[in-house]
């Protein structure tokens, strides 16, 4: 092969060899791209899935939110439908008692007067009322003269020795008394001897087995004895007048059976059970019951008993 042969053949296989170079490289710069292509897809395949599961989201969101304002829409309805029902309710009760009062109003309205039967009937309007109710003019007149007349009542009482400055008891209350010894047949000085012993006059004092008042009465188991007292008196025990009245009321039932005051002081005392069971042993007084005594004959010197009671 001649010389220029031999420098073209090596310009041709330079030329190849330069080629083949360019095809590898751009083979593997194809490659490359395609690898770069297929991370693009592959972010763009998660970027989509993200946007998919947001708008999914969003969407499930949405569908709540409008299913809330439907259930709060509806309430509301509801609400405004009780409310509407409540006002015509009001409304119609309103109007049912208007009628009613129209319909009184005109029943009286039309309702004829009565016609009096002479004309000295109505000229006489008062004489309808019932006797009485009805003061005479001298009653009135009378009546407007002494306006003291219970101030003059309670000195001649005091004067006639039926309320005592010696008792150291209100009249009020020297009247409760005087007035249960006498309905229960209790000598008006044992009475006295027994508030005086007992507890001195005092309607504040508490014994100390709960007994209570003036004459001490004792309440019994679950207030038993106050309640057969009440019964018996129809008065609670606990006030002044129907303390007094049980007092009254318990020695005239013990002095009626016992016939003795130191008898009916210890049954008071002790009760009736523990007054037999001393009296079984040969005891038929005690130091309460001499107290009481004595206390009983002092009153009968300074009070007036009133005809023994």
């Amino acid at each position: 092969m001649s010389q220029k042969g031999e420098k073209y053949a090596r310009r041709m296989e330079r030329r190849v060899d330069k080629l083949e170079q360019d095809v590898s490289a751009i083979t593997t710069e194809q490659t490359t791209q395609g690898v770069r292509i297929s991370a693009v897809e592959d972010d763009l395949a998660v970027y989509r899935a993200a946007v998919s599961a947001r708008e999914l989201k969003q969407a499930a969101a949405e569908i709540k939110a409008a299913k809330e304002r439907r259930t709060a829409r509806a309430a509301e309805r509801e609400r405004k439908a009780r409310r509407r029902n409540k006002v015509l309710a009001f409304i119609a009760l309103a109007l049912f008692v208007a009628v009613c009062v129209v319909m009184v109003a005109k029943a009286y309205s039309e309702e004829p007067a009565a016609e009096p039967a002479t004309p000295e009937a109505s000229a006489a309007p008062a004489a309808i009322l019932p006797a009485e109710l009805l003061f005479t003019a001298a009653a009135e007149e009378e009546y407007m003269e002494d306006p003291q007349e219970a101030e003059k009542i309670e000195e001649a009482l005091l004067a006639q020795g039926y309320f005592s400055l010696a008792v150291p008891m209100p009249y009020e209350w020297q009247d409760y008394m005087r007035t249960y010894c006498e309905e229960y047949g209790c000598p008006y000085p044992l009475a006295l001897a027994v508030a005086q012993t007992e507890s001195n006059f005092d309607m504040d004092a508490v014994g100390a087995s709960g007994e209570v008042g003036i004459m001490q009465l004792n309440p019994g188991p679950g207030s038993s004895y106050h309640a057969e007292i009440q019964a018996a008196t129809g008065l609670d025990p606990t006030t002044a007048s129907g303390n007094i009245a049980g007092g009254c009321y318990k020695l005239g039932l013990y002095l009626a059976k016992y016939g003795s005051v130191e008898k009916a002081a210890m049954a008071y005392n002790m009760g009736e059970g523990g007054a037999r069971s001393a009296w079984d042993s040969g005891i038929t007084s005690t130091d309460y019951s001499k107290a009481v005594k004595e206390a009983m004959e002092t009153w009968e010197c300074t009070v007036n008993a009133w005809g023994g009671v």
